[in-house]
């Protein structure tokens, strides 16, 4: 009996002190989360700072700007040719100047091609003038002998044409006009013996020497007026639109060409003197034409024909125009302004010409407008930002 009374004790027991552990431990859990909550941490509250960002920008000056037409040709001779025997013949001589290259004077005899022929046939015209005049003559003694005699004996009745000798008076001018003729071809023959020199020029090619037989129509040779130069230059139809021209259409202003010879850069003047009347089809570009001036200083006076060149051609001059920096267009033709309480603004404009730098404003901006020059992310209409400077464009451009 008292060992199973010890035993239900010691169940009450287990039971009991179970019990004060799930109680202590309920206790303590309680007490941790008051001293958490009594104990916490409180955020502090701290005003956010705005950020404005600094940007650069330009003031605008408004001016008359002249365009400036960036092409490149290649220089080459307003007068070219290719000279040709007219008679047939062995060269007998040929000038010094005669080989690619030389360069010749006009009136210069370049090839003589062996006269002797041509002078004998020269020798036969005049004698057969010589006797067609003479037979002229007496057909014309003639004519006056039968006038005489039909007055003495025609009794008053009108003069027959052939007793007057009319038909054989006509075939002997006609005989004389046609023996001049061969007199005058056999002369001409003579000279187109010397193959002269039509302009100065350079030779570009030389096709004959001596004791060479040509015939008629040989090429001989083929010059290049080498002090008379121009430069065809091909625009596009924009750059085309911007020449500067007068009432007349023709193209005013001037052109200045630069070339490279070894490591050094020559320049040159040229002005307009005609414009292609017609488009090319496949680059659709106009093509204008400049004649180059001869250089007073320099160790080439003009350029060699065949150079490279660049050009640039004045054009016409805009008037009242702003020129901004081209970084500072955006895509759409449109910039970012600043106001006067230094927030910013989108506006179009009117783009009339561009550069590699800058570009040229009909339309839009107004002299004094200030035009931001740094790329913002993410503007938007009323932004604020801080202004570093307020450089004009003119002190842009000089930079």
């Amino acid at each position: 009996m008292s060992e199973k009374l010890e035993k239900e004790r010691k169940i009450e027991l287990r039971a009991v002190l179970s019990f004060v552990f799930v109680l202590a431990i309920i206790g303590a859990t309680i007490l941790g989360i008051i001293l958490l909550v009594i104990n916490k941490r409180v955020a502090k509250e701290e005003d956010k700072k705005r950020v404005i960002p600094a940007v650069e920008v330009i003031e605008v000056v408004s001016r008359d700007y002249v365009t400036e037409i960036k092409t490149q040709g290649v220089i080459e001779s307003s007068r070219e040719t290719r000279l040709a025997a007219e008679v047939g013949g062995r060269v007998m001589e040929v000038s010094p100047n005669f080989k690619r290259g030389g360069v010749v004077k006009r009136g210069e005899r370049l090839v003589q091609i062996d006269p002797s022929d041509y002078r004998a046939a020269l020798a036969g015209a005049e004698v057969a003038l010589a006797e067609a005049e003479l037979a002229l003559e007496q057909e014309r003694a003639r004519v006056e002998q039968a006038e005489l005699d039909w007055k003495k004996l025609g009794r008053g009745e009108p003069i027959n044409p052939l007793v007057l000798r009319g038909p054989q008076l006509a075939a002997a001018e006609a005989r004389a006009g046609a023996a001049r003729e061969d007199a005058r071809r056999a002369r001409r023959d003579i000279e187109r013996t010397e193959i002269l020199a039509p302009f100065d020029a350079a030779v570009r090619s030389a096709d004959v020497e001596i004791g060479a037989v040509v015939a008629p129509g040989t090429m001989v040779a083929e010059l290049y007026a080498n002090a008379d130069l121009e430069v065809r230059l091909p625009l596009s139809m924009e750059d085309f639109g911007f020449l500067s021209r007068d009432e007349n259409g023709a193209v005013l202003g001037h052109a200045d060409l630069s070339g490279k010879i070894g490591n050094e850069t020559f320049h040159w003047k040229a002005v307009p003197v005609r414009v292609d009347p017609e488009i090319e089809r496949k680059t659709l570009s106009a093509n204008i034409v400049v004649k180059v001036e001869r250089s007073a200083e320099g160790e080439f006076p003009l350029p060699p024909v065949g150079l490279f060149v660049l050009a640039q051609l004045d054009g016409k001059t805009l008037q009242n125009v702003a020129e901004i920096p081209r970084r500072g267009l955006l895509e759409g033709d449109r910039v970012i302004t600043v106001n006067d309480e230094s927030k910013i603004d989108f506006r179009d404009v009117e783009v009339l010409w561009l550069t590699e730098k800058t570009a040229v404003i009909g339309k839009g901006l107004e002299a004094g407008d200030r035009v931001c020059m740094t790329r913002l992310s993410g503007p938007v209409v009323g932004m604020e930002v801080m202004v570093e400077n307020g450089k004009t464009a003119e002190a842009e451009e000089s930079k």
